[in-house]
């Protein structure tokens, strides 16, 4: 097991954390405690929210019994003294370095704070080797790399400590090109290996994620437990994508986008907001969308803010969405959403279920960072039953830069999610009159798209086949994985897998990451 030891005065910040640790390890592998008591005497993997002098000491006896620990927030002295650190006080200018200014078109802001990961063995797991406190590529909504914000204060998604000591860094925050102190350290004893995060919720919420995930799965294996991760593609592909457009007005506009995409033979998915004036042709683009092999899904009805206000509003949208494309598209059954401008607070999930969904889109550094999620699975505050999957990755005319390689952006995007083992999703919207979203034309932006599908289909390095797909797979992929679980057998050091037999995605195997290795799933 995997124990996560709750902070008993922030119920949120424990869900956030557990559900994490589930996304990846499965739910077979993961359990919460309410109290230390319950921790096991010796070869342990334990991850402790701001442990209590209790569970400190009793953490230190395990760190000597061939275990792992991961502490995460802010540190008491005596978990301190156990991780091997000394407490630095956060300077108060990290929390105006930590910010930035609203991305101009064709540029990229980022604050000058940052994350910056070591050159180490843990350090180097991290496919973002930089990652600032702050960053957009489209006004003050869109970071088109995918994490989350991290401020300067004392909240659950700040570093509010820094650290040096006789710990090994693994990140330190830099302002500037200049190094302040460690916010993420590794202390390895000859009994077991003690990692800290600053950040309550630790990297939850971006590619650096792959650091827990070695930690756990592979880190010192030959002295130490390890447990096997479920990683997010398929096996046997060196990478997964996903492309979308947003239908927020014009439908039938997208006609060329898709025309390109089904001459290269790759689908793409259309989430339609419904209460707009359609027609022949863009009930006719849906139909060959899906012909094509792409998928649709609802986009709302009106596309009103946080699905309305509520959870009856959410609700309301849903099904009102759901029932309009299935009357307009010969066939089709809607199972899935993408959430208008990526918000969802915490009664959306719920709502969603309610209403016959199996899975949303969403994840933004603008909104609800609980759902901004490095691994696809079951959110926070969520229902059995119904999975999400961020993808926060905006391929507009906008975002086009300035200088250099106009993509590099979006390689840059690839890359992390190819290096760390997830589905790379990316989305554009149709033309309408009102709006061409920073596009000079039609053509140009043809052009560019065909350039980045040029790019993603090429890798020399890897013989491994790409797997493009349309968004339906993509979240049917994250179902399968939700309910799949991972039951390690301590007295055997070996461990099964078991899915439920009526979730499964035809022609995909699930992978699996262990002691350094991938393994197809039921191929151990």
């Amino acid at each position: 097991m995997i124990y996560v030891l709750a902070d008993p005065h922030d119920g949120v910040t424990t869900e956030i954390v557990v559900r994490g640790f589930e996304r990846a390890f499965t739910t077979g592998q993961v359990q919460r405690l309410d109290s230390s008591r319950d921790l096991p005497s010796r070869r342990a993997i334990v991850v402790a929210i701001a442990p209590n002098v209790d569970a400190v000491e009793r953490l230190a006896r395990l760190a000597a019994q061939d275990s792992k620990i991961i502490l995460q927030g802010k540190l008491a002295t005596a978990a301190a003294k156990i991780a091997g650190l000394e407490m630095i006080d956060v300077p108060p200018v990290l929390s105006e370095a930590g910010r930035c200014e609203p991305a101009p078109p064709h540029h990229v802001t980022e604050s000058r704070a940052k994350l910056v990961y070591c050159d180490i063995e843990l350090g180097r797991a991290s496919p973002l080797r930089s990652r600032n406190f702050l960053r957009f590529d489209f006004q003050a909504e869109w970071n088109n790399l995918g994490y989350g914000r991290i401020g300067g204060s004392d909240d659950r998604w700040s570093i509010g400590q820094l650290a040096s000591g006789s710990a090994e860094p693994v990140a330190n925050v830099h302002i500037g090109d200049h190094p302040i102190g460690a916010a993420v350290t590794v202390r390895d004893l000859s009994g077991g290996s003690i990692m800290w995060f600053a950040r309550p919720t630790g990297c939850v919420d971006g590619a650096d994620w792959a650091v827990v995930e070695t930690f756990i799965s592979a880190y010192r294996g030959e002295h130490l437990p390890c447990r096997p991760v479920l990683r997010g593609i398929p096996h046997g592909y060196r990478a997964a994508v996903t492309m979308r457009l947003d239908c927020d007005e014009a439908i039938a506009s997208a006609r060329p986008l898709f025309e390109l995409y089904r001459s290269r033979g790759r689908p793409i998915s259309l989430a339609v907001k419904t209460e707009q004036t359609e027609g022949v042709a863009d009930r006719s683009l849906m139909q060959d969308v899906v012909a094509a092999g792409g998928s649709i899904l609802s986009h709302s009805v009106a596309h009103r803010p946080n699905w309305g206000g509520s959870g009856s509003a959410a609700e309301r949208e849903a099904r009102e969405s759901k029932a309009w494309l299935e009357r307009n598209v010969e066939g089709l059954v809607v199972r899935h959403a993408v959430s208008p401008f990526h918000q969802n607070p915490a009664y959306v999930p719920e709502a969603l279920a309610r209403a016959g969904y199996d899975a949303f889109i969403g994840g933004s550094i603008a909104s609800d960072p609980e759902y901004l999620m490095a691994r696809g699975g079951i959110p926070p505050f969520a229902p059995s039953g119904i999975v999400s999957h961020s993808q926060s990755c905006m391929m507009h005319g906008d975002c086009m830069l300035e200088t250099g390689d106009p993509l590099r952006v979006y390689k840059q995007a690839f890359r992390l999610a190819r290096d760390g083992g997830e589905f790379f999703g990316y989305l554009d919207h149709p033309f309408s009159e009102r709006y061409s979203y920073g596009w000079r034309d039609e053509a140009s932006r043809l052009e560019a798209h065909a350039r980045f599908l040029d790019f993603l289909e090429r890798d020399e390095d890897n013989p491994a086949p790409l797997l493009f797909t349309n968004e339906a797979t993509c979240l049917d992929f994250a179902t399968m994985r939700a309910a799949t679980q991972i039951r390690y057998r301590d007295g055997a050091s070996n461990y099964e897998l078991t899915s439920a037999p009526d979730v499964s995605v035809r022609g995909l195997a699930l992978s699996i990451g262990y002691r350094g290795h991938i393994i197809a799933a039921g191929h151990e």
